[in-house]
Order: structure tokens, then sequence, then C-alpha cells
């Protein structure tokens, strides 16, 4: 947890160990773009769909998280820089606030919510890794692939945050 947590990181801390239905949790649609090194996270299949027709490949389904804010969840703030060609996701609002001010991306809203913490029965850690070279950020919740881009030049930043495997 940040040392700065805001209001919701606050509420979820509260929660610990309380744990929302999985039944209600959506899937985390994952997409790529080699043209332009970005990958694209998205619970909504007609925006997945949209990324489709302008060159991005389906992956998959990246994990479960919410669409709605649930006890003990945090918002997943969705950020995108033109210049750099790259989606970026974080839980924290300092940096999501950051990355808007220094760093040039934009806010594109809350993706969804999830889990701070692992205390959740069946949640598992999303990696967040990020590669310089392609200015691209990369969430997976893979040990095997976190350790596979990570051979390939991503560097780990940590743990984003807990989902559901899909």
């Amino acid at each position: 947890m940040p040392t700065d947590m805001d209001d919701s990181a606050l509420e979820a801390r509260q929660h610990w160990g309380r744990c929302v239905n999985r039944q209600r949790a959506t899937p985390f649609y994952r997409l790529y773009n080699p043209q332009i090194i970005d990958h694209f996270y998205t619970t909504s299949n007609n925006e997945a769909n949209r990324a489709a027709a302008r060159g991005y490949t389906r992956e998959g389904i990246s994990s479960e998280i919410f669409r709605t804010q649930q006890r003990g969840t945090v918002p997943f703030y969705r950020l995108y820089s033109a210049s750099a060609t790259d989606h970026f996701y974080t839980t924290s609002a300092s940096e999501a606030n950051s990355a808007v001010q220094n760093l040039g991306y934009m806010s594109q809203g809350i993706a969804g919510y999830i889990y701070p913490n692992g205390n959740c029965r069946d949640t598992v850690p999303l990696y967040r890794l990020y590669s310089a070279s392609g200015t691209d950020h990369f969430y997976t919740t893979s040990a095997a692939e976190r350790a596979s881009a990570m051979r390939i030049g991503y560097s780990d930043e940590g743990i984003a945050g807990y989902v559901f495997q899909a």
C-alpha cells in the first residue's frame, strides 16, 4: 500500500479479508498491437472489438476484475500516452496524477476495480512490467509469462494488485 493512501485505499484496508462474490467479476480482455508495441486491457468486449479493428490482436482474457467498486477493492486507473503509444494502469491516484502532469499521459478513467492485497481467497497477483525500449506497460497473472517478458527486456515493476484468474 502506498503511504499516501487515498480514501478508496483506506476503505479497502479496513475490509481486508472480506471478499466479494467472484460471480460479480467480469473478463479483463488483453490485446496487443505489435506495430506500435502497446498492450491494451478493457472490461468491454465492444471496446476490445473496436481495438481489434484498429490493429490490436486479441490475446484472450488476462483476468477477471470488477466493473464497479465492490467492498475491499480500489480503482484501477487507465491512462494513455499518444506520444509513447502506451496504455498504463495503476491503483495509485497519485501515480496516475503524476503521469498526467509530468509524463504526458491522459486519463482514460477507471478500467475497473481490483483488490490491493492478496487476502481474498482465489485471487492472484497481477504483475506489472515495463519495456523502456518499447515504451510498453504489460500486465500478467502468469509467473512464467512475467519471467519470459523479463528475459526479453521488460523490467519488473511489482504487483499492480490482485485479481481473479481467468
